[in-house]
């Protein structure tokens, strides 16, 4: 015995409904792949960026606790 549980109609109406949802997903991953691309390259700029500014941030001259201005003033009160 057979049962069909939808009719031709109905049937082609599923696959056309299916065909939309595949296209419509294939849209949404090119573009979340072009999205991620675009992420990626401003990843990349921004680390570049950090290196650069790197040294700035870093001064091996004196350690890191020496002030910048001299020692305290003695006898201050």
């Amino acid at each position: 015995m057979r049962l069909n549980l939808v009719t031709a109609e109905q049937a082609h109406a599923i696959r056309q409904t299916l065909a939309r949802v595949a296209e419509w997903w294939a849209r949404i991953r090119e573009q979340l792949t072009a999205l991620a691309r675009r992420i990626g390259e401003a990843a990349r700029h921004l680390v570049r960026l950090a290196e650069q500014a790197r040294p700035v941030l870093r001064r091996p001259d004196r350690p890191a606790w020496a002030s910048p201005y001299g020692p305290a003033p003695k006898g201050h009160r």
